[in-house]
């Protein structure tokens, strides 16, 4: 029996002798194993007197016979289905760039489980897929015959058929199955099928494999390594193929220092914030949002004037005066108010990048908090120059249209604390 425990960052899982997964108690064994996940050179776990503390990393783990889920921590109570729904879509949002118009598998998802939701999700589209009929394409085929097909390989024909004249070595062109798509598709597959726990997708999976039978089995490193462009002609499969991608992009697996098998879908919770933000910026300000705008310095030397200290603000949105907005997203919610260092980065992109109009903190929304609102940098120069504190509210993005109108009007030359 699969046993689930649903975290929240910065929860504590207690350690005992014996697992008790209705009070968020780990075995010994379980807090060894989870000690040694680590994700970027950093522990996904803190370790404490009798407790491991979740960090800034939500996402699913799975140990042998236990599932443990980290959602996002979000302000005042939110449902833990509601919760799992927001973090799933944060996800597909910044992964797959869907317009607004168009915000595939956004529907509300019912699995009791994130990975199992984007599972269903991959599965919903490569049946759509199949149903349609796989993708052929025409592939070269290098083959020893009987008879002459395409053109004669004259240079394998004279050095390896002197002694069998009645064979010929050919090229020519098959119109067949067995390309990159359908070969990355049976990958996910097969992987899925390696991972989910959920018996209605692990039925769903059984079911679609047979379709791909005549495609051989290709290694994920090699699936990654050569991104499938679309066009025209195989633009249907593109939608199965970027959650297919996301699926294979994010699952790591791992042996403990015991030896247990632990796979995991995780995700820096400050990165994923970041990439979010910039994606619903690209949704509602089109190309006139930059990420990670480069080419502005903090320092330059007189002698020669080589500059340092690159400065590489989050986003950047060009206004039509020609000049910009600058966001920079923090995950965080601040007790007293914003930490000193985050006032003198915003200070230094406001002074030191060109034809800033206004510098945005953009924090995860609470219901009460007096550091929101409309400020200056003191500037003996006499230049006024802005700084912008304000909250996003996620939980409207179960409400996908309204949580755009609601994020624009944040950004708005008029904008109203929210």
């Amino acid at each position: 029996m699969i046993e689930t425990i649903v975290l929240k960052e910065y929860d504590q899982l207690h350690i005992k002798d014996k697992r008790d997964t209705v009070h968020k108690v780990i075995s010994k064994e379980d807090a060894l194993d989870l000690q040694t996940i680590i994700m970027d050179d950093e522990p996904v776990f803190k370790w404490s007197y009798k407790k491991l503390i979740v960090q800034h990393w939500v996402g699913t783990i799975s140990l042998k016979n236990l599932n443990i889920e980290i959602l996002p921590k979000l302000y005042g109570y939110v449902s833990t289905d509601d919760l799992r729904i927001v973090l799933m879509r944060m996800i597909m949002i910044s992964h797959q760039n869907p317009s607004v118009r168009e915000m595939p598998g956004m529907i509300r998802m019912k699995k009791d489980s994130l990975i199992e939701m984007l599972i269903d999700t991959y599965l919903n589209l490569l049946d759509k897929y199949v149903r349609e009929g796989l993708q052929h394409s025409y592939k070269k085929i290098d083959q020893n015959i009987n008879r002459v097909k395409g053109r004669i390989l004259f240079g394998k024909q004279f050095s390896r058929n002197i002694l069998e004249p009645t064979k010929f070595w050919c090229r020519y062109s098959k119109f067949t199955e067995d390309n990159d798509i359908n070969r990355f598709m049976k990958l996910c597959l097969c992987q899925m099928n390696r991972i989910s726990r959920d018996e209605h997708n692990r039925r769903r999976i059984k079911y679609l494999l047979p379709a791909f039978d005549d495609i051989p089995t290709i290694s994920r490193e090699k699936a990654l390594a050569k991104p499938i462009i679309f066009n025209s002609t195989n633009q249907r499969a593109e939608e199965a193929y970027k959650y297919g991608l996301l699926f294979l992009n994010n699952i790591f697996s791992t042996l403990s220092a015991g030896n247990t098998s632990i796979s995991m879908m995780l995700f820096n919770m400050n990165d994923l914030y970041e990439l979010f933000v910039y994606r619903v910026s690209r949704i509602v300000f089109g190309n006139r949002a930059i990420y990670q705008m480069r080419g502005n310095y903090l320092l330059e030397r007189d002698s020669d004037r080589k500059k340092y200290v690159n400065l590489r603000p989050d986003i950047t949105i060009k206004n039509n005066n020609g000049g910009f907005d600058i966001i920079d997203t923090k995950w965080k919610i601040p007790k007293n108010f914003v930490k000193e260092s985050d006032t003198y980065q915003m200070n230094a992109y406001s002074s030191s990048i060109k034809s800033v109009d206004r510098v945005f903190l953009l924090y995860p929304y609470v219901v009460r908090n007096d550091i929101v609102g409309d400020y200056s940098f003191i500037d003996l120069s006499g230049r006024k120059r802005a700084l912008k504190i304000r909250t996003v509210d996620l939980i409207l993005v179960l409400d996908w249209k309204k949580f755009v109108k609601e994020f624009e009007t944040i950004f708005a030359k008029e904008s109203v604390c929210l």
